[in-house]
């Protein structure tokens, strides 16, 4: 603590170092204090002013606040803008292609324009105008009046722009031009958007190539009624709505005999015959030409002497102004109609003589196919027993015997080939034969008949060689047989013996071609041409002819190759220099399915212990062929009947039928019929062997419910490859 300064000073005690600091630590708190004060004021004036900068700022803030806002309304006023301005712009861009359009729509009229006020000065005008009006593009302005034209007419056409504005009615009429051309003036009142007539249009359409065609009309209208008048051949009657005569040319009176004087007035019912009008028939006829324009009218009509006579014509409606009428043109086919009525005797005559034909030609269809069945049984007969006989132990031990039984089985096909082709060209003549069109693989078709007729040519001393390429065609396959076999027996037949024969097929652009090559008689030159006739062998008479047979293998192959869309031809050097056939069918392109036939030979032994029921109301067939059925080893079980057939069918258990159709009584479709009914028969394959040999007949068994068809006579073979081919389906 430092000592009070008074009571230094009243000690008298002198004055320490420590009083001046004092002193000037009290001055210094005084000027503190005086510091602190101010500093307190400063505050408080800073206070203030921080208080009224904070109140600017909110001011600022609410200020920015609202110029914000004032941004924002601005940016929105310029989008308004901008959008007004756009679709401004393409009003502006929409109104300048309007105008454009209707610039070049002015432009390309083939119009002329004028636009004028209703002081009839010009306000516009179109490129055409200047071919009627001498009218400059400086002339916008000027009165209408003042300018030249080319218009050849009476009256002025401020006349007719002065009456249009007064009435407001359009104006229309033809004018004519100086220059020989014709115009449509067309003058209406020019209406602005408010409606208001601010002046007129004029439109000139050019129109010379219509009154041109007008007059043309007129002139061929006189034309037409002058004919109509002079013409005698036709009668041109016009009638009033009532049906009465109102015109009547020279025809008309030629043809119905009253004069002009004595029908004009009169109705033209007058023309029809009593029991016509009965019916009310003009009355019709005018009807039906008012409602539809026009009536026929073709029937017997009358004539002033009573006389009738036939008449076609025709009604239709006539309008000439105000007035309407009918205008019937008709003419004289009296000794048409005797002659159509002489032809429709013919016609009737001529269809019962078809049908006589068409009954006659089935009456022959019926007796080829009876001949053929009455035919063919005793040729089966006789084969059956051929087979049996060389069968037979003594006739395979002698070879004199064998050869006898192989002639007698070659002897029996080739008669029933004959038979068949016989039947096949009464087709094809006919029309009745169809093809049954199938993917069929040639080459092992002439492979198997080849090998047929290989013994043969080994027999005549033929050397017989084939050539084949794997080709298919769509054909029919019997038919393709058929060509071939006709081919190959027709070189083997006239080839000599030590001569040779040669088979080919091959590809021949799109065609599969077929030649039989053979050293045999030739043909002569003059003979080429009816090789492939009917009936045709040669220069040989039938009484000398060296080799048998009716000339119709050859007709037959032409015939069958042409109903396949093909072609035959034949070439020889001559007499004793050969002769070479071809056959050319439609080449099927592509490779066949394995499932496609082959056509190889079926081996023997298929009907070994097959349960067979065989049916024939002939006796030596069923004995026969049931032997020979029986000796490869099938249990045969024979009925001469269809009720023997059947009864034997509910006693036993059979794999096979085998029947005839023409049968007494029953017949085999009846029977096979019958047999399907049975529930244990219904799954048994069942073979018609019949002498009927017709397409329809083989459908008719395959409807009846057999499975196959077989014609008589049939070998052994075929009957083996019958049943192996049911088997296989």
């Amino acid at each position: 603590l430092q000592p009070d300064a008074d009571a230094q000073a009243r000690a008298g005690e002198p004055e320490p170092a420590y009083t001046v600091l004092e002193e000037e630590v009290l001055r210094l708190q005084r000027e503190l204090k005086g510091s602190i004060g101010e500093s307190a004021s400063s505050t408080e004036a800073l206070r203030a002013s921080n208080e009224e900068l904070q109140s600017m700022n909110e001011e600022l803030r609410s200020a920015t606040e609202e110029l914000e806002t004032s941004k924002e309304e601005l940016q929105s006023v310029n989008e308004e803008l901008t959008t007004v301005n756009f679709e401004l712009k393409n009003k502006v861009e929409e109104t300048a292609r309007i105008n454009d359009d209707l610039s070049n729509l002015i432009t390309s009229m083939n119009i002329a324009t004028v636009f004028v006020d209703r002081q009839m000065h010009i306000n516009g005008f179109t490129p055409l105008s200047a071919l009627i009006f001498n009218i400059l593009p400086t002339d916008k302005g000027r009165p209408l009046g003042d300018i030249t034209h080319r218009l050849d007419r009476g009256g002025s056409l401020t006349d007719d722009l002065m009456h249009v504005l007064a009435t407001l009615q359009p104006l229309e009429r033809e004018v004519a031009s100086v220059d020989g051309r014709w115009y449509l003036m067309r003058i209406s009142a020019y209406r602005t958007n408010e409606d208001r007539i601010d002046g007129a249009v004029l439109n000139f359409i050019d129109v010379t190539e219509r009154r041109a065609a007008q007059e043309q009309l007129r002139a061929r209208d006189e034309r037409l009624r002058l004919v109509a008048e002079s013409t005698r051949d036709f009668a041109v009657i016009t009638l009033d709505e009532a049906g009465c005569v109102t015109g009547w040319n020279k025809g008309a009176e030629l043809m119905f005999g009253y004069t002009v004087d004595e029908i004009l007035g009169e109705h033209f019912r007058r023309l029809f015959v009593p029991e016509d009008r009965t019916v009310g028939m003009p009355e019709q006829e005018l009807h039906s030409a008012r409602e539809h324009g026009r009536a026929l009218d073709e029937r017997w009509h009358l004539r002033k002497d009573g006389s009738r006579f036939y008449c076609s014509g025709i009604t239709t409606t006539l309008v000439e102004g105000n007035a309407q009428g009918f205008a019937k043109i008709a003419r004289d086919l009296t000794e048409r109609r005797l002659l159509e009525r002489q032809r429709e005797e013919l016609l009737e005559a001529e269809k019962q003589v078809r049908v006589q034909l068409e009954a006659a030609h089935a009456l022959r269809n019926e007796f080829l196919a009876v001949m053929s069945h009455e035919l063919k049984n005793p040729l089966n007969l006789i084969l059956v027993s051929a087979e049996l006989i060389g069968r037979s132990p003594e006739v395979q031990d002698s070879p004199r015997l064998s050869r006898a039984a192989d002639t007698i089985r070659r002897t029996v096909h080739a008669q029933a080939q004959i038979i068949d082709d016989l039947l096949d060209l009464s087709r094809l003549q006919t029309g009745k034969l169809a093809l049954n069109r199938s993917p069929v693989k040639w080459r092992p078709i002439v492979e198997r008949i080849t090998d047929a007729l290989r013994k043969d040519a080994e027999a005549k001393q033929l050397s017989l060689s084939v050539q084949a390429e794997d080709l298919a065609v769509f054909a029919d396959v019997v038919r393709v047989e058929q060509i071939f076999w006709n081919l190959a027996s027709n070189a083997l037949k006239f080839t000599p013996p030590g001569g040779t024969i040669e088979v080919r097929l091959g590809r021949d652009g799109p065609w599969a071609l077929l030649e039989v090559r053979d050293t045999g008689r030739g043909i002569a030159p003059d003979f080429l041409g009816q090789v492939f006739g009917m009936f045709q062998q040669g220069d040989h008479p039938p009484t000398t002819r060296s080799e048998r047979g009716l000339g119709i293998g050859l007709a037959l192959v032409k015939s069958l190759a042409e109903l396949h869309g093909g072609s035959v031809g034949a070439d020889s050097a001559g007499p004793g220099q050969g002769a070479t056939f071809r056959v050319r069918l439609p080449l099927l392109e592509g490779t066949l399915d394995s499932h496609v036939p082959g056509f190889q030979l079926i081996a023997h032994g298929v009907l070994a212990d097959q349960r067979i029921l065989l049916v024939d109301d002939d006796l030596h067939t069923l004995e026969t062929l049931g032997e020979l059925l029986g000796l490869e080893g099938a249990m045969v079980t024979t009925a001469d009947s269809g009720e023997a057939a059947l009864e034997a069918a509910r006693q036993g258990e059979f794999d096979l039928v085998i029947s005839d159709i023409a049968m007494p009584g029953m017949d085999g479709f009846e029977l096979i019929s019958r047999l399907r009914e049975l529930p244990h028969a219904r799954r048994w394959r069942a073979i018609a062997l019949t002498g009927f040999g017709r397409a329809e007949d083989a459908a008719k068994s395959r409807a009846a419910g057999f499975d196959l068809h077989l014609n008589k006579p049939v070998s052994l073979e075929a009957l083996n490859e019958a049943v192996a081919s049911i088997g296989r389906r």
